[in-house]
């Protein structure tokens, strides 16, 4: 019983210093600059950061602070902005504008309908 009790206390405690060694490197990796996806699902960009908040531009000119541990992610930069046309993907034709419906015709039943 008391190994079974020592396991679990040693699991627990383990468990607690992998999660606060992974949210050290999330907060140094926190820097002026970077793409970042808050706990609320807000995206943007860090303009400045604080004693114990950042201030993110969410869009041009829309700034908001938060507080550092409100950071969830850290979006890694890419090379590449936009993705590249492929020779597979067709390329748009020209669409013809489409004519107007004739109108339907009147047909015996119709006439002996009205």
């Amino acid at each position: 019983m008391l190994i079974i009790l020592g396991a679990f206390l040693a699991f627990i405690i383990f468990s607690n210093k992998k999660r606060s060694n992974a949210a050290k490197q999330l907060e140094a990796s926190v820097a002026v600059g970077a793409q970042v996806v808050m706990l609320g699902g807000i995206k943007g960009k860090i303009v400045s950061i604080l004693e114990d908040s950042v201030i993110v531009e969410t869009t041009p000119g829309n700034r908001i602070e938060f507080v550092k541990a409100a950071v969830r992610t850290v979006v890694e930069p890419t090379l590449e902005t936009k993705p590249k046309a492929t020779k597979s993907t067709p390329a748009k034709a020209a669409v013809a504008p489409k004519k107007p419906a004739a109108p339907a015709k009147k047909t015996t039943t119709q006439k002996a309908a009205k």
